[in-house]
């Protein structure tokens, strides 16, 4: 299988500890993926690719949030119909504001890697 066979996808984590193991467990998983530290430079990143899944950690430090991304990329009509799932620490009651701004689902941290696959799979398959 090559890597344009992959499904890809779009993980936007502003702590690089959890960009690195979140991108590893994909790796594992056989998705090829592309990876933002930022919000600013998901958008930057986006306007050239095209992914098939978004995992969009929602407090990103300074600059725009994962659920202001998300709601920027819903506004394109090219992402419009791509799954986005929060990475997320914040407990369940952020929910509500998570499905208002366009998001399928959420993955709560930490997570294991039988849980993102089944995420993976509840979107992709």
């Amino acid at each position: 299988m090559s890597t344009s066979d992959l499904k890809s996808v779009l993980v936007v984590e502003d702590d690089f500890a959890s960009r690195q193991y979140l991108l590893l467990l994909l790796r594992k998983l056989k998705y090829s993926s592309h990876a933002a530290e930022t919000g600013e430079q998901a958008l930057e990143l986006m306007k050239d690719k095209m992914v098939d899944i978004m995992l969009l950690d929602i407090a990103l430090g300074p600059g725009i949030s994962g659920i202001e991304l998300g709601a920027k990329l819903k506004q394109e009509a090219r992402f419009s119909s791509i799954p986005m799932v929060a990475v997320t620490a914040f407990s369940k009651d952020k929910l509500q504001t998570l499905e208002e701004a366009g998001f399928a689902d959420y993955l709560s941290k930490p997570y294991t890697i039988v849980q993102l696959k089944e995420m993976l799979e509840k979107y992709l398959n």
